[in-house]
């Protein structure tokens, strides 16, 4: 088997008070044994939501009420909580945005460090805090057997993060999912935050997901790229051919956005307009109110996935049209 996960028209809903939303509409991933991939898009185009419901942690007003997700050539939907809780951190982990409200405050690095690999390797506590001074020296923790012994407030934030890094390693897990892994931290950390990510993956093999909104970490680690808008994914592409040969409206207006050096009097052109209500969807395409190309077919119907080249394709009527479509 080629691929870790598969995931095939996965759709995940939440009730409100003001109404059923349609968090991720027919959602078709799927990630190779060692590769890295990027899912990116602007806040509420259903990342997190993504993920959350392949760890089928969910709050209660959410599920998932369509599609199938495969894991390690498992179909996962079906595991009660006790086998999910068995695959999560032992061969999923997973890296949250925000590394403080992660980690318990009342226990130090060490003891939550310790618990993790307890609870999936059964070590004996001696080799479990051995274990756990090693994991943070290999995250780039300086003197590890003393700040192993540390409280969360007394770690910087990019420490916090490493230490999450770490958590999320300490079983070794075939799938590291990072979600916006370098929130709310300085450029220096970023950059040494996706170096340490970059060298785990290639002596463990380990499959990464990062999920994020900045570009420039997805080219700086990953070898596909996923991008989505309103729920659904607009564009699958190998991360040269989408900085490259963007298809989407959506891509081409995310790159656009992109401060970059070289860019000399030329004023940077955002995306005009806002979202779309996700209780509220339109009928067809949920990127029509922002695309400067929408025509009548892209208030009627939801377009079409179509695929121009091996492995890059998007979700767009006009590229159908182009491509020979009716």
């Amino acid at each position: 088997m080629d691929n870790l996960l598969d995931i095939k028209n996965l759709k995940t809903e939440f009730m409100t008070y003001a109404g059923k939303v349609s968090a991720l509409n027919n959602i078709d991933i799927s990630i190779k044994y060692g590769e890295a991939v990027g899912i990116v898009g602007e806040s509420g185009s259903g990342k997190s939501v993504t993920m959350l419901s392949i760890m089928k942690l969910l709050s209660e007003n959410g599920k998932v009420v369509d599609g199938r997700i495969f894991f390690n050539g498992r179909y996962i939907e079906n595991l009660s909580e006790k086998e999910m809780q068995s695959i999560r951190g032992n061969e999923i982990g997973m890296i949250f945005q925000d590394p403080m409200t992660s980690l318990n405050p009342v226990f130090t690095v060490g003891y939550q460090l310790v618990e993790a690999i307890r609870k999936h390797k059964k070590l004996p506590r001696k080799s479990a805090w051995e274990k756990a001074a090693e994991l943070l020296k290999l995250v780039g923790i300086p003197d590890p057997e003393r700040r192993i012994r540390q409280y969360p407030h007394e770690f910087s934030g990019g420490m916090r993060q490493r230490v999450m890094i770490a958590m999320a390693l300490s079983c070794e897990p075939r799938l590291l999912i990072a979600d916006e892994p370098t929130t709310a931290l300085d450029v220096t950390v970023q950059a040494q935050i996706m170096e340490l990510m970059k060298d785990l993956k290639d002596k463990v093999n380990t499959s990464i997901i990062l999920i994020t909104h900045d570009l420039g970490l997805v080219a700086d680690i990953c070898e596909r790229v996923f991008v989505m808008y309103g729920g659904m994914i607009v564009e699958n592409a190998g991360t040269n051919q989408i900085f490259e040969e963007p298809l989407h409206p959506y891509t081409k207006g995310l790159l656009k956005s992109i401060p970059r050096a070289n860019l000399g009097k030329e004023r940077l052109k955002p995306i005009e307009g806002q979202p779309p209500d996700m209780i509220d969807l339109p009928a067809g395409c949920p990127f029509l109110a922002r695309c400067p190309h929408a025509m009548e077919i892209c208030y009627l119907r939801k377009p079409p996935y179509i695929e121009i080249s091996d492995g890059h394709g998007a979700a767009c009527w006009l590229l159908y049209i182009k491509n020979g479509g009716v």
